[in-house]
This record gives C-alpha cells, structure tokens and sequence, in this order.
C-alpha cells in the first residue's frame, strides 16, 4: 500500500494523523455553514477531501452545501459520490433523493428514499417525501402506501394525513379522503391546506354548503388565500350565485395583476407585445381609455420595434429592466375590465337541435361532436366584446397565444350563464358534471396555436368566437381531437405538457389513432371526451386586432369520475 492510500484509508477508518485533520476541518465546514457562511463551509470541506479524497461524509456535506448554493448538478454529484462510498447510510441515500426531486429526476428521487426506508424502516421524513414524489408521478397506490407507513411511525403528523387525502381523492376515494383531511384538521385545525383540500373534496362529493364553509374558514384563518379564495368562487358558481363567484374570482385575479409593482421578468414574448400594443390602441379608439394612456402606448410600440429589430429565434427574448419599467401598467394592472351582465332572455340559441345533437354525441365512442349556432346573438356579442376589451390577458405562451382563465379576470356572470344553461339543456351529454375550469385563447395570427394535448376534465367544450370573415381559410382554423384516450395511468404532465408531444404523438402512431378535423366556424363549440388528445388546427386568420382567432374552453367534472 502506498502512501497515498494509507492516507486515505487512514482517514476513512478514522485513525491515524490524516483522520484528526479530517475531523476539524469538516467540524470547521459545519460551523460555518450553520452560520451560513456556505463559501468558508466549501473550502473546509474540500480541504477535507484533498486528505481523504473519497471520504464519504466530505462528499456528503459538501453536496449539501452546494444544494444550498443552488448548484444541483454539483450537488447530485457530490452525493452520488457520498452513497457510492458508503451504500449502507440511509441519510446519504435521503438527502439524494431530496436533491434528485428538486432537479424534478423524480426516479431516482424514488430509488433514493426506497434505498434510505429500506436501511431505516423509521425514517419518517423519507417516507413522507417517497408518497410525495409517488403522487406527483399518478403511482397513487405506492403513495398511499408511503404516507401509511409514514402515519404508522407518527399517527400525529398532521401534513401527511392532508397529502393522504390528496391521493385518495385523485383515486377518486372520497370518503376516505375527506376523513384523512378531517384527521389533519383535529390535530390542526388551523392547517388552511386541509380546509382547502376538504372543501375541494366535499364539492366532489356533493356536499356543496360544508364544501362553502371550509373554504371560508381556511380564508378566516388565512384572509386572501387565493387558492381557497377561488375555490370559493368556483363553488358559489354551483350554488347559483353568480354575483358571489365572481367576487372572489375578481379579487383573485386582482390581487394577481392590478398592483403597480415593476415588472419582475427577465424576458418578455414578442407576442404579448404586440398584443397589448393592440389592445391599448384599440382602447383609445373605442373610448374606453382616456387620453393619458397614450404615453403608454408609445412606450409599448417603443419596446415591440426594439423587439423586432432582434432577429433571434423563439417568441421569448431576454429583455432590460429599463426596457420593461414602462410596460408595468400592462402587465401589473387590469386597466380596463368590465365582466359581462347575465341575460334575462337566456345565452344560447333557443334553436338548438337539442335531441340530434346529443345523440351525435352518444353515438360515438370516444364522444366527439360539434354544435353550429352555439350563443344567441347577443351572448355572443357581449363575450367577445368583452375579450376584445378587456386587459385580462396576462398568460402568455411560446406559441403565439395569450390566456386569460377564471382566476385572471376571465369570470363573468355571462360565463356562468353559459355554463350552467349548456349543462341543463344537454342532460345526456353533462350528466352530473359541474363547470371545473374555464378560459379563453387569444391567437397571434403570424403563429400556430395550441400543441396536442388532453384536459383534466370528463367533458371538453370548446367554441370560438371571432367573425368567420377574419378566417382566411375556412377548410382550416378549427380543432383536430384525436379519437384515442389518454392512457389512464398517465399523469396531468404527461398528457398535457408541449414537452411531452413527441411521447404522445408516438403513442397515437402506435395505437393507430385517427385525426377528426372540426373546421373554425364562428359560434361553433367543439363537445368532446375531455381525455381525447387535441391539438389547433393550422391558423390563417387576418393579421389585425379584431381578428384575432378568440376561443373558449368550458371543462365539465373530474378525470377519474368520467
């Protein structure tokens, strides 16, 4: 044995000369990095890792300090590094995992803590976290399982009973989701993500006055709590009072977007540019701002010229702050929104062959179909006045298109009408499906539109609104719906994210999937099986303000209780 390895070997066993300098400097690295002095915690720990190359608790530590760093890719090598020399330390194996789940590699996060609860049956913290990372990937049996045994070892852990029941409820197991969360609640009653979590649960089940009342306790103990806070919305939207749902649904979207804070981006889409210079113009010449707006939007044409001078690829392009300070009030501020009122005659179109339409509906499986004539003529007027003019539209997307959903202003009390009044009049199409989500697309009509996906819903309906004149082409514009379900064990990310479209276009291919191509009518609505994969189709509508391609999305009832 040389001299190199006896050093080493000497320092690993804990003996020997090298083994004493070993142990101050990492008692000098956890010194200072408890006082957070993380760069002199580094160098300490690094000396001890020039004595003893391969030491493991050196590696271990020094992957801690460089996760608190932020450097995860350092970190994850460091204590790659730790396990691999000593493979029997459950706490090596956790903090791998906790570091593997913040860089979202949530396999080996799970490889991790099964490897630390397999060493140490009574790491609860491992547990806990192997059901949290199980959840996000739908293992939703392994994740209850973990949650289990986390309960067994501290039947008192408030937290996990409240992430129990968030599994159960994805599982579709009501009751026993609502008795997890009452559990978190009598060991915490103020726990405001168990009162949030119960409400959710109880409007599932039906129960919508209790659902109502736990998410007003979770904003009595917590005023402004915006999840709970548009919850409540949603449900006073079932209860029938449209005037209470978009209360909340307003305070929401302006505690999001009407403040005048400076804007906190680093990059800006050339897109939402070019659609808030739109806008503000289209504004001031409808009347609807005054003449003191138009400073703003010199400034906005200022910053879409600086951006079209960047000839770089992509719609997102870094950007200056003092680019960006003079666009705050269109990016912090709802200037101009006034919801529209609901109609005493009614929204839709009394015509509406209700019979023909749902049978068409039944009679395919997957259930696709589409309804000409959707809105009444003056419905249809209000709403899309209201997109035109409304500065709700804050959301924005690589491809072109800027969002705007209910929590930003989109709410209105035409909304729910609509709503409301298509669930009771296709009773065999909504069943008991309620409205759980619902938005409106505005398109760049110089780019694509929205990449295939499915919806976490059990039905989708989606209609549009822009006059047929502004579609230059009409045998295109409209929806492609794939007649293929989402496989069931598949995840909200994994059917609905742009960066899953190779896997799902791979998956179509292989199940022989074909394409149903609905072309863009103005007041036509798209109903389909919210599980089968859908995509815009090509987009060739005139280039100016008023014919921008405008869509909505009404989602009806829950995945799993389709």
């Amino acid at each position: 044995m040389n001299r190199s390895e006896r050093r080493r070997q000497e320092a690993q066993q804990g003996i020997g000369h090298y083994a004493g300098r070993v142990a101050a400097w990492l008692n000098e690295g956890k010194v200072h990095q408890q006082a957070g002095r993380l760069a002199d915690a580094e160098q300490a720990y690094r000396q001890a890792l020039e004595a003893a190359p391969d030491h493991p608790e050196a590696l271990h530590l020094l992957g801690l300090v460089s996760y608190r760093q932020n450097r995860i890719t350092d970190a994850l090598r460091y204590l790659a590094a730790a396990v691999a020399q000593q493979p029997s330390a459950p706490l090596y194996w956790f903090n791998l995992g906790v570091v593997s789940q913040k860089a979202d590699r949530r396999e080996e996060a799970v490889a991790a803590y099964r490897k630390a609860v397999a060493l140490n049956a009574r790491h609860l913290e491992a547990h806990v976290n192997l059901g949290n990372v199980l959840r996000d990937q739908g293992e939703l049996a392994g994740s209850i399982a973990a949650y289990r045994a986390a309960l067994a070892l501290n039947p008192a852990h408030a937290d996990t009973h409240n992430n129990l029941g968030a599994a159960l409820k994805e599982l579709g197991r009501l009751d026993e989701a609502v008795a997890s969360y009452r559990r978190a609640l009598e060991l915490k009653p103020t726990h405001v993500e168990a009162l949030n979590n119960l409400g959710l649960a109880l409007m599932e089940a039906g129960t919508l006055r209790d659902a109502v009342a736990s998410f007003q306790q979770a904003l009595t103990v917590m005023p402004g709590y915006q999840k709970a806070l548009y919850n409540l919305g949603v449900a006073w939207s079932w209860a029938g009072d449209e005037a209470k749902a978009v209360d909340c649904l307003q305070q929401v979207a302006r505690a999001k977007h009407d403040h005048g804070k400076h804007v906190a981006e680093t990059a800006i889409y050339r897109s939402r540019v070019k659609h808030d210079c739109e806008q503000i113009g289209y504004l001031l010449a409808q009347g609807r701002l005054g003449d003191d707006y138009r400073p703003y939007l010199t400034s906005l044409q200022h910053l879409r010229e600086t951006l079209e001078r960047d000839r770089s690829p992509g719609n997102r392009l870094p950007a200056a702050p003092d680019d960006l300070a003079p666009i705050a009030p269109s990016f912090n501020r709802m200037l101009y929104c006034v919801p529209p009122a609901r109609l005493e005659q009614g929204a839709l179109n009394p015509a509406l062959d209700v019979e023909s339409v749902e049978a068409r509906y039944l009679a395919k499986k997957p259930e696709v179909t589409y309804i000409d004539g959707l809105l009444n003529r003056e419905a249809l007027d209000a709403l899309r006045r209201f997109c035109l003019e409304a500065t709700i539209w804050k959301k924005d997307y690589e491809n072109g298109y800027s969002g705007a959903f209910l929590g930003d202003g989109f709410a209105s009390p035409l909304l729910f009408q609509i709503a409301e009044e298509l669930r009771r009049t296709f009773p065999r199409i909504f069943t008991h499906h309620r409205l759980t989500q619902a938005w409106a697309f505005k398109h760049d009509s110089a780019r694509r539109g929205l990449n295939i996906h499915a919806d976490a819903a059990a039905v989708n309906v989606n209609f549009w609104i822009t006059p047929d004149e502004a579609n230059l082409d009409p045998d295109t514009g409209g929806l492609v719906v794939y007649d293929r379900e989402a496989p069931r064990e598949w995840n909200f990310k994994e059917y609905n994210s742009d960066q899953n479209k190779p896997k799902i276009l791979a998956w179509l291919k292989e199940v022989g999937a074909r394409a149903v191509t609905i072309p863009y009518r103005a007041n036509r609505a798209v109903v389909f099986n919210s599980d089968l994969f859908h995509e815009t189709d090509r987009i060739s509508f005139k280039d100016d303000y008023p014919s921008r391609r405008i869509n909505v999305t009404l989602l009806y009832g829950y995945r799993l209780n389709a």
